[in-house]
């Protein structure tokens, strides 16, 4: 048995550079992982671009719909790919392309005039941002099992 006491000064200077590479290390992979989540994030949020308020109540309202039903078609075919596994990469390309033509609608549409406008466009973000959320879910769960189905039954 060793009687060496881990207090022993003579390591003290030691014990500080270790713990200060410890530290250096902790929050510099802090950084990056807070960075690599904010570009993420920025990626998959398209900006909106300055409002113009060409648009009438109803052209708006027609344009929403057509975004919804869109949407769910998008939604219906998860299942019908090839890899379901992985159908909700293709939804989250699509969920881009498809937000910043809804944002560039918004704009048109002039919403901070319209409260019921704004509700309604509201409403299908949030479909939009459920869908999204349903999607992983369903290739993650189902996915997997709809890929081993189809193979037995030998569909392509």
């Amino acid at each position: 048995m060793s009687t060496v006491d881990p207090r022993d000064p003579r390591f003290r200077s030691a014990r500080r550079v270790v713990l200060g590479l410890y530290l250096a290390f902790a929050v510099l992979f802090s950084c990056l992982v807070i960075f690599s989540v904010f570009k993420s994030v920025l990626a998959m949020s398209p900006s909106r671009p300055a409002a113009t308020g060409q648009l009438s109540e109803v052209e708006c309202t027609t344009g929403a719909r057509r975004l919804f039903y869109e949407l769910d078609h998008r939604r219906q075919q998860a299942a019908q790919g090839k890899d379901v596994a992985h159908a909700d990469q293709g939804f989250l390309e699509f969920r881009i392309e498809w937000l910043t033509r809804m944002r560039a609608l918004e704009a048109q549409c002039g919403l901070e005039a319209r409260p019921s406008l704004r509700a309604t466009f509201g409403a299908l973000e949030r479909v939009l941002d459920l869908y999204t959320t349903s999607s992983v879910q369903f290739a993650g769960g189902v996915g997997p099992a709809v890929d081993e189905l189809k193979s037995r039954l030998g569909e392509p």
